[in-house]
Order: C-alpha cells, then sequence, then structure tokens
C-alpha cells in the first residue's frame, strides 16, 4: 500500500540526512580541537609529502565542488533544503581543516604547494563560516574569485 504523501516515512531520509551531517559535524569538530596524539613529526621525503598534500587537496576541492554544487530534490522541503546546505558549509570548514591536518602531517611538502594548500585551506573555511552566519553575497565573492585563482594554482602544483 502507498504512502501518502508527505507522511512520515517518506520524510525518514532527509531527516537521517540531517542527523548525520550533525553528528559529522561535532565530530569534525571534536577532532579538530581535541587531536588524538600529540606526536614529533616524523621526516619524510620530499616526493612522498607532495603526494599526500595533492591527494588531501584533491579529496577536498572534489568533497567542496560536490557539496556546494548539489541541488535538493524536493525545494519545497525545508529540511532537504538544509540538509543540502549543512553538508556543503560542512565540506567547506571540514575540508580547511583536514587539509590544514594534513599539511601539519607532511612537512616535508614543498613550500609554495604547503603555502597554496593552507590559503586554498584558510579559504574554504572562511566560506564556510560565512555561510554559517549568513554573511552577504557581496562579501562571500572575492572570496569566491581567490578560491578560482587558488584551484588554477594548486591544479598546476599537483599536476
Amino acid at each position: 500500500m502507498p504512502l501518502p504523501h508527505g507522511s512520515e516515512a517518506s520524510r525518514w531520509p532527509t531527516y537521517a540526512a540531517l542527523a548525520l551531517a550533525v553528528v559529522a559535524t561535532v565530530l569534525a569538530a571534536l577532532a579538530y580541537f581535541l587531536p588524538a596524539h600529540h606526536q614529533a613529526s616524523v621526516p619524510q621525503q620530499g616526493g612522498d609529502a607532495k603526494a599526500n598534500v595533492c591527494s588531501a587537496y584533491k579529496g577536498a576541492h572534489r568533497s567542496v565542488v560536490v557539496n556546494t554544487h548539489m541541488q535538493s530534490r524536493n525545494p519545497d522541503d525545508a529540511v532537504a533544503e538544509l540538509s543540502v546546505a549543512t553538508n556543503a558549509r560542512l565540506a567547506l570548514v571540514g575540508g580547511g581543516a583536514y587539509l590544514k591536518d594534513r599539511l601539519a602531517a607532511n612537512t616535508a611538502a614543498p613550500a609554495d604547494l604547503a603555502d597554496a594548500v593552507n590559503s586554498f585551506a584558510n579559504t574554504i573555511e572562511q566560506l564556510g563560516m560565512n555561510y554559517l552566519i549568513g554573511v552577504a553575497t557581496e562579501v562571500q565573492d572575492p572570496l569566491r574569485k581567490d578560491l578560482d585563482t587558488q584551484v588554477t594554482q594548486l591544479d598546476k602544483l599537483c599536476a
């Protein structure tokens, strides 16, 4: 027997997605502010560090692209819209924190790459925080332009 439109059963995936996004945000914040270990950095070979940092950048960049361009399947459902927006904000803030952690773990990465990844991480974190507090488009636009330039630079450095 089909469920009536708008029933609770048809909304559970939306609620589950929202709950998962909230849990992931909390865990990312805990991981960022309460690191599980405080090891001294281990020297690495420069090539390994570059490959590791570039891999982290590519993953974070892909996450940002996928989640900031996602559209709700039901634009009339406020919870679905919030779920999509939450994932985008998580990708931005979490991606920045993730990249900073990868940089800290790969201290032998070339300086130009480390600087570019750090700038990218700062920009996506700032965009995410600005979205969370509802900053105007005029404030976000220069950051988006900076991000485009940073992506072009990082794509060249990681080619």
